[in-house]
Formats: C-alpha cells, sequence, structure tokens
C-alpha cells in the first residue's frame, strides 16, 4: 500500500511554470488547479467637452440695439443701449472655463474703425460691464459637470452721436471653451 501512495501523490502533483514570455500551463489529473499570468492593460480617458450656445438674434449672429431718434440722444452725446445676447451651457468630464473675445479690434463694413470696446458684456444685465477686447477674458468657469447651470451674456453698446459713422457694422465676437 505505500508504493500506491507515493503514485497517487505523484499523479496529483500540479506543475505550474511562468516564464519571462508570461506563459502559464498546467499539467494535472487534479480536479482543482490553477495558475495565473499578470497583464497590464492601459487606457486613456479623452477630456471631453461641450459647449452649447443659443438665443442670438438668427442663426450664430446677435443682432445689437441701435438708436432709433434723435430723442435718444437727448440727455448725452453718447449713449449706451443694452441688449440681451446669447446663452451657454457647458458639458465636461474636467474642470474649464468659458472666454470671450473680439476676433478684431474694431468693427468691419465702413471706412470708419468702430471700437470693438464699444461692447461691453456682462453675465448680469445689472452687473458690471467690460468692453470687448482682442484678448480672451473668462467669462465663467467650473468643475466637471453633466451641465452647467445656463450662463446668460448681456451686451451695452456705447454711441457716439459726434463720431460713429451711420451704416452697417460686423464684428465677430468669439467664445472659447477651454480646458485648463
Amino acid at each position: 500500500m505505500v508504493r500506491k501512495l507515493a503514485v497517487v501523490a505523484g499523479v496529483i502533483a500540479v506543475t505550474a511554470h511562468v516564464s519571462a514570455a508570461q506563459t502559464c500551463s498546467i499539467t494535472s489529473t487534479a480536479a482543482t488547479v490553477s495558475c495565473s499570468v499578470t497583464s497590464t492593460h492601459t487606457l486613456t480617458v479623452p477630456s471631453l467637452l461641450s459647449l452649447t450656445m443659443s438665443g442670438f438674434t438668427s442663426g450664430t449672429s446677435q443682432t445689437l440695439a441701435a438708436p432709433t431718434a434723435m430723442t435718444d440722444f437727448s440727455s448725452s452725446n453718447t449713449i449706451q443701449l443694452p441688449t440681451t445676447g446669447p446663452t451657454f451651457v457647458v458639458k465636461a468630464n474636467r474642470a474649464y472655463r468659458v472666454q470671450i473675445n473680439s476676433v478684431t479690434s474694431a468693427f468691419t463694413g465702413s471706412t470708419y474703425a468702430k471700437p470693438a470696446s464699444d461692447v461691453a458684456w456682462s453675465t448680469s444685465s445689472s452687473g458690471s460691464f467690460a468692453g470687448l477686447s482682442t484678448t480672451p477674458v473668462d467669462i465663467t468657469g467650473g468643475p466637471a459637470t453633466t451641465g452647467s447651470t445656463s450662463v446668460g451674456v448681456f451686451y451695452k453698446t456705447t454711441y457716439d452721436f459726434l463720431t460713429d459713422v451711420p451704416g452697417s457694422y460686423n464684428l465677430d465676437v468669439q467664445f472659447t471653451l477651454v480646458a485648463p
């Protein structure tokens, strides 16, 4: 009987071999055996950001309020007229900022170079306003979000009765979503 036990013990012995090439093999007649190979898996989580804008006057164009009568200038040669601008929502899987700037330093469309800074912006109709410039400035920012609170942009356009030349003008305003 001693011989039989030695033979049975020899058959139950498990041979596991893990080499540098990460292979695993088992030779056994036992019911439960295992061996493992470790593998490193990599993935890259991309930055996913979305800026959705709406509320423009037409498409992606915004018509700014303009004086319509002499009486608009009754108290001064310079006035500011408010315009409710677009709104936006951000979705981002990381921190973000939304910036605003004018693409050029002056309006186009006439021989008169009406300054872009004549259009001031704010996120509140009664807040403090800053003139547009070609340097991007932050409108808002925040942490990762599945949908930020809707942010509204408000404008005040300065008109000067003595220097603004009648005509149609255009100014491209750029909204930029930045992942710092």
